[in-house]
């Protein structure tokens, strides 16, 4: 704006006077930069469905500029700055435009016309019907936004990345390294995740049975080696040799396994009675 309230048009390179600029808050000085004159005509050339005329409709009904339709009235939002307090699109106008804003984002958006009974999942992108939803209060649907198998997908990784420094590819190699099989007995399927608890270092994958021994063991080494030493019949001999010290001792050669015989059939509920008369 120079001196004497003239203003520059951006359009036609000429100087007019502040009325001839449309009001336009968000600028310094409170006016468009282009005059009206080029202002209207160019929204001639870029906003033709606004030089339609509306229809005369009855006053229950309105007419959408986007798709051609006269509607209800309760299908147009509402809008405190217009003539009628309504928008001038429709809700599935508005609907498609915001669909499309969001693709060309590179967001997910709903599809449109979900069945009754059904939610579309925001991650894994597909329909699916209520029952494989959690129940959210708070929502407007009183369904959580994602399903059942996306929200434990996205705690897992959480947990992963949370307890152990994971992520869901780190897991699928190392599950790979192991061919998808416990590293201690080789033979089940391995689903927890093993690390040692002083250093957080993670040691492998293992079956819930090896995850759960090591773990009463102590995860200790010699006690484990202690403890197939005794499995194959080397059986440790302690002598107390003072107070305070323990001798251990460890035969040369393995005791001789001793065949044990049938257990004894359960009693009746009358033998204990004519055990301890006898006695």
């Amino acid at each position: 704006m120079s001196a004497d309230g003239s203003k520059r048009c951006s359009t036609c390179r000429e100087a007019l006077p502040l009325d001839a600029f449309a009001v336009r808050r968000a600028s310094a000085d409170g006016r468009q930069n282009a005059c009206r004159s080029c202002f209207s005509a160019y929204a001639r050339r870029t906003r033709t469905r606004k030089l339609v005329a509306a229809p005369a409709v009855a006053s229950d009904l309105k007419w959408c500029r986007r798709c051609d339709q006269v509607k209800g009235r309760d299908a147009f939002p509402a809008h405190r700055s217009t003539h009628d307090k309504l928008q001038t699109y429709c809700r599935e106008c508005f609907a498609d435009i915001y669909r499309q804003r969001r693709e060309r984002a590179g967001q997910v958006s709903r599809p449109p016309n979900i069945p009754s009974g059904h939610k579309f999942c925001r991650g894994c992108e597909r329909i699916k019907p209520l029952t494989e939803w959690s129940p959210r209060p708070r929502s407007a649907d009183g369904y959580h936004f994602r399903c059942r198998e996306c929200i434990s997908r996205r705690d897992r990784e959480r947990h992963l990345a949370a307890t152990y420094g994971l992520s869901p590819d780190d897991l699928t190699e190392l599950l790979a390294l192991q061919d998808g099989r416990c590293a201690i007995c080789l033979t089940a399927e391995a689903i927890h995740i093993d690390h040692d608890h002083a250093d957080g270092r993670i040691r492998g994958v293992l079956c819930f049975r090896c995850n759960a021994a090591i773990g009463q063991l102590r995860d200790n080494p010699e006690v484990v080696r202690r403890a197939a030493d005794y499995l194959e019949g080397r059986v440790i001999r302690m002598r107390r040799i003072h107070p305070s010290v323990v001798q251990i001792t460890y035969p040369p050669e393995r005791v001789p396994v001793v065949p044990i015989g049938p257990a004894r059939p359960p009693l009746d509920i009358g033998e204990p009675r004519r055990l301890a008369m006898q006695g």
